[in-house]
């Protein structure tokens, strides 16, 4: 699962890792909750350029009759993306990935959650598959949404969670963003755990259990 994430990072950075022109005005972010606005990825149909967006977190299908959906629909797992009516129009072509410097997971203990961070340990951006839709209201509004894929946990994140998000590598991301493809199989073969080899996972405050907490201690190690 993945309840929330962070995002620190640069233009730059997101530039150079994946190739992109257009970036709209971002600032480091370190405790983002559901319904809040997260950084998304797509690739135009039409020419295959990539644009970067910012998409509400929390997918309101297109056919809503309300924009309010509770709960929000924050993830979705990768293994019913064809046959969930919430989702199966967005597995056809509207697959997008939503970047973040890591996540969060927790810890029961006796009395009370104690929080993880997960990254990649060569400190790379997460390029985490998702689906993406566009609700409009009868009055006009119009809302650009957005949830994350998950798949079964590695060994790394299994302790605290039996799901993870599903983390692509740079070639899965060119297939996952390439509208033209819609073979099924070809894309749930996409939608596997990243190796734990490649992740660290350490321990950070309890503040943040508090979605209004985002400071940048957030995501900084404590020793336990």
């Amino acid at each position: 699962m993945c309840g929330r994430f962070a995002l620190d990072t640069t233009k730059v950075e997101i530039k150079t890792q994946f190739h992109v022109e257009h970036i709209p005005e971002i600032s480091s972010s370190f405790n983002i909750a559901p319904t809040q606005n997260a950084l998304i990825l797509i690739q135009s149909p039409i020419d295959g350029v990539r644009d970067i967006e910012w998409f509400t977190w929390g997918l309101i299908p297109y056919f809503a009759k309300d924009k309010k959906m509770n709960p929000p629909l924050i993830n979705a797992r990768a293994e019913t993306l064809a046959s969930k009516p919430a989702f199966r129009t967005s597995f056809k072509s509207k697959r997008g990935i939503v970047i973040m410097s890591g996540y969060f997971e927790w810890q029961q203990l006796e009395h009370y959650k104690q929080p993880y961070y997960i990254m990649l340990k060569n400190n790379k951006l997460l390029a985490v598959a998702a689906l993406w839709d566009t609700w409009q209201s009868q009055l006009g509004e119009v809302v650009h949404s957005c949830c994350l894929i998950t798949t079964q946990a590695n060994s790394l994140v299994e302790r605290f969670h039996d799901r993870m998000p599903v983390v692509l590598n740079e070639e899965q991301q060119r297939i996952w963003l390439d509208t033209r493809e819609n073979d099924t199989k070809t894309l749930e073969d996409l939608l596997v755990p990243r190796v734990s080899e490649e992740m660290i996972m350490y321990p950070v405050t309890s503040k943040m259990n508090n979605w209004r907490y985002s400071d940048a201690e957030a995501i900084k190690p404590i020793h336990l």
